[in-house]
């Protein structure tokens, strides 16, 4: 592979995963939050690629597991978990420090800049919805891109399903935002 080949493969990711971040995030205020947001508020259009459709369905599988996690969902509503850059960035770092990489801990990213993005919209500062996001995509491109072109791109996701650790990544997650809190009040 040419070196601008990995070039273009590591924007086409990077590409992909905003169309799919924007998705996730998309969907999960239309069925989750009581407020109106659109796609372009996102600054994102309809998916039109069938394959994307179809990682984005994935993904939101996850995201309803996430969903009917209890503890995760107590942590997530905690008052002191404010839509801040710092606390975006304590959560990503945290998701990932053991150096470890799988599509959980990717969606987990996913859907906390999600709540985030809610957190935000419900204390009516919808002018961090975009800037979240570029928390999000800055963190993907930074530390996460080469794990996924490893993986043969986003499809490599698909490959996730049927394994019992994406239903684990709830209870991870609520972990990872308990030592945040935990550190935040320290």
């Amino acid at each position: 592979m040419a070196e601008g080949d990995a070039g273009f493969i590591k924007d086409n990711i990077l590409e992909v995963g905003e169309v799919l971040l924007k998705e996730f995030i998309f969907e999960r205020i239309c069925r989750n939050a009581d407020t109106d947001v659109s796609r372009n508020d996102l600054g994102g259009s309809e998916l039109s690629d069938p394959s994307h459709k179809k990682l984005a369905q994935c993904l939101q599988q996850i995201g309803d597991e996430l969903d009917n996690n209890v503890e995760l969902q107590r942590m997530l509503a905690d008052s002191s978990l404010q839509p801040t850059q710092e606390v975006f960035s304590k959560v990503a770092r945290e998701i990932f420090s053991d150096g470890k990489f799988n599509w959980g801990r990717v969606v987990a990213l996913f859907y906390f800049a999600c709540r985030l993005v809610i957190k935000a919209l419900m204390k009516k500062i919808p002018e961090m919805i975009r800037t979240i996001i570029t928390w999000t995509l800055d963190y993907l491109q930074e530390h996460v891109i080469n794990w996924i072109r490893e993986q043969g791109g986003w499809e490599g996701i698909r490959s996730y399903f049927g394994t019992p650790t994406w239903q684990t990544i709830g209870v991870f997650l609520a972990g990872v935002l308990t030592t945040v809190v935990v550190l935040r009040k320290i």
